[in-house]
């Protein structure tokens, strides 16, 4: 009986993963399905990249869960010394359940195209965060470059497994970390001079720029590595699921990061510790209901831990930010020009002191 109740807390708990993470990228409004679409070339090599424009480029070796190829996105912009990274979010998926029955992790049952990339810069484009056009944008003339995601695995997967159980044909390949080392090495050759770097991303993309940090830090030895993570805090995770995601993906974990194998919370803190030149920003909604339940955690339980996480960051290396609205919203940086946090401090004002290395009046917690 016990088991036959714990095999139902594990459907019931994947069912409301799946329900809080079907849409988690895009704001009210839009659908994966119907958004709207930005103007996406396919990448051909006597044309190269035109200023300004999308192309996507299907990267060699990089591929998604059920094994078919993907590419990146990537646009070339005015100001040669800065490069933009969007790892996009969507989930995760670590056994049978999850992965083949529920599908709680986006696009891992399709081949990704050009079309699909057109679809899911569209609403970050709209928000500000990857535009050309809108004045608010401070980095609106660098190198932009969009990290698909359908590896389900926090782009920072290595690993091909078969999971035993129904709704599966084949390995599922988590291959994320595989994917972002050739897309950075596609990006070097298009854009060589880079002086600053800078990651973002949303859920899983958010957790995906701490655990990519130090693969950008060598890819471009002499350039300044910059993190804005949003609707992705480090949170104490369930020791068995924390474990299941480690074995299921081989995750990589930062280098240097002491204590990071069993304690995930730990890790923006060792990586802020350690590249004290980098700045770490962290943007959340107080009762995020997609993380909580990520998490194995209600919504005020959520809110307790995230509060404890926000005195870590006060108390914390002076190079950690952190900006809480409240609500149970997921993504902020979608609403980059509206939100409005604790105090009513704007996240716009937030994100321009992240880029232009400003301190904030009140210190690291905002």
């Amino acid at each position: 009986m016990k088991g036959s109740q714990a095999m139902r807390g594990r459907w019931w708990g994947a069912l409301l993963i799946l329900i809080a993470l079907g849409g988690c990228v895009l704001p009210p409004g839009l659908r994966r399905s119907n958004n709207p679409q930005v103007e996406v070339e396919l990448w051909r090599p006597e044309a190269g990249l035109v200023p300004g424009r999308w192309t996507y480029v299907e990267v060699e070796g990089a591929r998604c869960a059920n094994g078919s190829a993907v590419g990146a996105g990537f646009s070339a912009g005015g100001q040669q010394g800065d490069l933009v990274v969007y790892f996009n979010g969507g989930g995760a998926c670590w056994d049978a359940l999850s992965c083949g029955i529920l599908e709680t992790a986006a696009n891992t049952d399709r081949r990704y195209s050009h079309e699909q990339l057109a679809r899911e810069v569209y609403p970050l484009e709209k928000a500000g965060l990857l535009s050309r056009e809108e004045g608010t944008n401070p980095l609106r003339d660098a190198h932009f470059l969009f990290v698909p995601y359908c590896t389900g695995d926090l782009h920072a997967g290595a690993n091909t497994i078969t999971y035993p159980g129904l709704g599966l044909e084949g390995p599922v390949h988590h291959q994320g970390r595989r994917n972002v080392e050739l897309f950075v090495e596609r990006a070097r050759t298009f854009f060589p001079h880079v002086e600053r770097v800078w990651l973002m991303g949303v859920s899983a993309g958010g957790y995906a720029v701490t655990l990519n940090f130090e693969l950008f830090k060598e890819a471009f030895p002499h350039a300044e590595v910059h993190a804005f993570a949003d609707a992705s805090p480090w949170l104490t995770l369930e020791e068995e699921r924390w474990a299941s995601w480690r074995a299921s993906w081989a995750m990589t974990l930062p280098a240097q990061c002491q204590g990071c194998l069993e304690n995930s919370q730990l890790i923006p803190t060792r990586l802020a510790e350690t590249y004290p030149g980098s700045r770490f920003a962290l943007s959340v909604f107080s009762h995020d209901a997609v993380i909580s339940t990520y998490f194995g955690a209600s919504p005020a339980t959520f809110n307790t831990l995230l509060e404890a996480l926000v005195l870590r960051y006060q108390e914390g290396p002076p190079n950690m930010r952190v900006f809480v609205a409240e609500g149970g919203d997921h993504e902020t940086l979608l609403q980059l020009r509206t939100l409005r946090g604790v105090e009513e401090r704007r996240l716009e004002d937030f994100f321009l002191r992240w880029v232009q290395g400003e301190e904030s009046e009140d210190g690291p917690g905002e």
